[in-house]
């Protein structure tokens, strides 16, 4: 199941879904359809470009980003959480690298961010979440490695090493801990996707994200109408939570 979920998650993209509509429509002026083959290449094309510009992947990615807002003093919380959970993203170790270049770009701003808010929070724990991703360890691994070379003590990290999606992570965080409250870390746009599961399944979560691509207060930047590697990007991740949301409405996941 964590498979098919994964490669969908990946055709259900504005790159992957532009280059299969121009292929349709290849194919369909090849049997004669050109009316419609022109429709899909045309639409293929226009998907590509838009997701490609900065206002509209802005204005995709902003509301998901700006639903939760970031915890910056967590000493400051009402009654401070006894855990800090880190939810999995990529960890791929190779020879001759330090932990903190075999996990992914993601990864290393979720831990960064646990690691800032436990150092607020003297005693708490700090529960780093994820299982193993196309036959790389786990990613709970990693960040337990990482977090014990940033400076946490061992003792102080647990891991659970078994899940492989959002859904998965919560149940397992619930299942560890229970009714107690619980910092969860994870990227911003990510983060309603995190919580609406955490409501569904009883954890008592509270939002800490991070990793924001989107800055609400920024000045206009007319360079952002040009098309980008960096927006289409943005228009990915929008594309692969609100993918998400929906499955989850529907109780597919």
């Amino acid at each position: 199941m964590s498979t098919l979920k994964l490669t969908l998650g990946i055709w259900l993209l504005p790159l992957p879904i532009s280059l299969l509509a121009a292929c349709l429509g290849l194919l369909c002026r090849f049997v004669g359809r050109r009316r419609l083959g022109h429709t899909l290449i045309l639409s293929g094309v226009s998907l590509a470009l838009a997701a490609s510009f900065g206002p509209i992947a802005n204005a995709l990615l902003r509301p998901l980003e700006a639903r939760y807002p970031a915890i910056l003093d967590a000493a400051a919380l009402t009654s401070p959480p006894p855990y800090i959970a880190v939810l999995g993203s990529g960890y791929s170790p190779r020879p001759g690298l330090p932990v903190t270049a075999a996990l992914d770009a993601v990864a290393v701003v979720r831990l960064a961010e646990g690691v800032r808010l436990l150092r607020q929070l003297p005693g708490t724990q700090l529960i780093v979440s994820g299982g193993p991703l196309r036959h790389e360890p786990p990613i709970a691994r990693g960040y337990a490695l990482a977090a014990v070379a940033l400076g946490v003590p061992a003792a102080s990290i647990i891991l659970l090493e078994q899940p492989t999606d959002t859904g998965a992570e919560i149940r397992a965080l619930h299942a560890r801990i229970g009714a107690a409250p619980v910092l969860l870390v994870t990227s911003a746009a990510h983060m309603p996707r995190a919580m609406a599961l955490s409501h569904r399944e009883g954890l008592q979560a509270i939002a800490a994200p991070t990793g924001n691509l989107t800055d609400a207060s920024a000045a206009p930047d007319f360079s952002l109408a040009l098309p980008s590697a960096a927006s289409l990007r943005k228009s990915e991740v929008a594309f692969h939570e609100y993918v998400g949301l929906l499955a989850l409405s529907l109780g597919i996941t």
